[in-house]
């Protein structure tokens, strides 16, 4: 974990390189990186304290973190997935999502919960948010997809003095680590970063 490389890629290629790596798995490693990322996450103070929890649906090759729905610790918990609220929706609210949701396909074909928009709810209203990335680094700057969604749904967390909420846990495979992620101001750290290997919290 946390190699000391000093070449600073850019993030297009770097997107490109890790995005082709996770659809290069197979149905098997995915699955079994999987349930490693889910015994991991509940083993976390955070995890077992929250009861409103983000999660997002994995997509092309993106380690999955709907596992930990199935633990037992997981009974009184409620969980959600992010939604575009609006065919030009620039942020994202969360819907409440368990085993027999209907889903439907967002504008990027990407599953949501066929909920009344009155069910919907601001992400800080979350406990935790679990989140995927494309590339990690040491200090915790993570590299999304590049459409910012997340981005400015957690832009008042810098804001805040106090506790904020939703706490961050990023998550993907171990090999979607690199040296330094290139970074804007507006990036926001995430306190931990989760993998198939196990979970390491953020040095401030």
């Amino acid at each position: 974990m946390f190699s000391g490389l000093d070449d600073i890629p850019a993030k297009s290629p770097l997107r490109r390189r890790m995005r082709q790596q996770r659809r290069d798995l197979s149905a098997e490693a995915l699955y079994s990186a999987a349930v490693a990322l889910s015994d991991h996450l509940v083993r976390l103070n955070h995890f077992q304290r929250a009861r409103h929890i983000g999660l997002y649906w994995p997509m092309q090759g993106e380690i999955s973190p709907l596992p930990i729905m199935q633990h037992p610790i997981a009974a009184n918990k409620h969980f959600y997935l992010p939604v575009l609220a609006g065919h030009f929706a620039r942020s994202l609210r969360f819907a409440p999502f368990h085993p027999n949701t209907v889903l439907r396909h967002n504008r990027f074909r990407i599953p949501e919960p066929q909920v009344s928009p009155r069910q919907h709810c601001a992400v800080r209203e979350l406990d935790l948010l679990i989140l995927p990335l494309v590339a990690f680094d040491a200090e915790g700057y993570r590299l999304g997809m590049g459409g910012g969604f997340y981005d400015r749904s957690l832009a008042h967390l810098p804001h805040r003095r106090s506790w904020r909420r939703p706490r961050l846990i990023g998550v993907g495979h171990a090999f979607q680590e690199v040296p330094h992620v290139p970074r804007e101001p507006w990036d926001i750290p995430l306190g931990i970063v989760c993998t198939e290997k196990g979970c390491y919290r953020i040095s401030a």
